[in-house]
């Protein structure tokens, strides 16, 4: 029985060859092992991929333990979300139009390999996305974990098609056993203007089309809300609002940690402040314990 290998896996081979430390062979290996189809025509083909990963894990092991890839990325922006889903649902091609990127798009999984960092505007702030390899219950490093774990918020973006079901399934099972919490996690829901019918799923999708630009906003809103951060920005007495460099806090984030941020030194001088925002026409005066809101203007005495 042929072995009928995916082009996805000649392109991983190549990578592979070009691979300069263990722990990228072995990632890349895991990787080939996901794409290859599981039937008989590619039982050695299989075997011989686990062989050369059980090897490199030997060596690695010589010279002085197991030493896992790592991604780590600064968190930027307003809040740090990770793209994440089944292979060809369009993450990358998401990530490219909310960000205006131009990173590498296939038809084919593992087009994207690697982590790859963009910064996405919304309004008057920027969100930090991350773009991921595909997540699949072969294929499940536990680096992505990391960056899952860390996240301040997740876009699983799966395609609308017939085996929509299962895979959802799939990665939410994924999720669960890494102890995710589902509340950060966004379902999204891509190329819907191929859909012929709606699909019945459990999961409140947030539908789009990347193509046709169908539900973008929409979604950048979403994640804004999502993350439940506020926008504030300082006034000095007599000056005009900075609205070029809005402070992000959290929701039920105190007046008292703005000053803290401005600078330390307030803190001990802090006498109050005037609070300037929409249906207000004067600043009302405020205390270190009032609760900062989205778009509140900010002036410290």
């Amino acid at each position: 029985m042929p072995a009928n290998l995916p082009p996805q896996f000649f392109l991983l081979s190549e990578k592979l060859r070009e691979a300069k430390t263990v722990e990228e062979k072995i990632s890349i290996l895991e990787k080939m092992i996901a794409v290859c189809p599981k039937h008989k025509g590619t039982e050695k083909v299989l075997k011989d991929l686990k062989s050369k990963i059980a090897k490199l894990k030997k060596t690695e092991r010589k010279k002085g333990g197991k030493r896992e890839i790592l991604y780590s990325f600064k968190k930027e922006g307003a809040g740090q979300i990770i793209i994440a889903g089944p292979p060809n649902s369009g993450k990358t091609s998401l990530v490219n139009i909310l960000t205006n990127s131009r990173f590498k798009v296939g038809d084919y999984p593992f087009t994207t390999a690697f982590p790859q960092v963009a910064a996405m505007p919304y309004e008057d702030i920027f969100f930090q996305l991350i773009d991921t390899p595909p997540l699949l219950k072969d294929f499940s490093p536990g680096w992505l974990k990391s960056l899952l774990k860390t996240a301040d918020g997740i876009l699983l973006v799966f395609e609308a098609k017939e085996n929509l079901k299962e895979e959802v399934e799939e990665i939410s099972e994924i999720l669960k056993n890494w102890e995710i919490e589902e509340k950060k996690v966004i379902y999204v829901l891509n190329k819907i203007d191929l859909l012929k019918e709606n699909i019945e799923n459990e999961k409140n999708f947030l539908k789009i089309s990347v193509k046709e630009k169908i539900g973008l906003e929409n979604l950048k809103r979403k994640i804004f809300e999502s993350l439940e951060i506020v926008r504030v920005y300082s006034k000095k007495p007599g000056k005009e609002p900075d609205f070029a460099h809005p402070f992000v806090f959290k929701k039920g984030t105190t007046l008292l940690k703005l000053v803290e941020e401005i600078h330390q030194e307030l803190v001990a001088n802090f006498k109050y402040a005037r609070l300037f925002k929409k249906g207000l026409k004067e600043g009302r005066v405020v205390g270190k314990d009032y609760l900062l809101e989205d778009g509140d203007i900010i002036e410290i005495h």
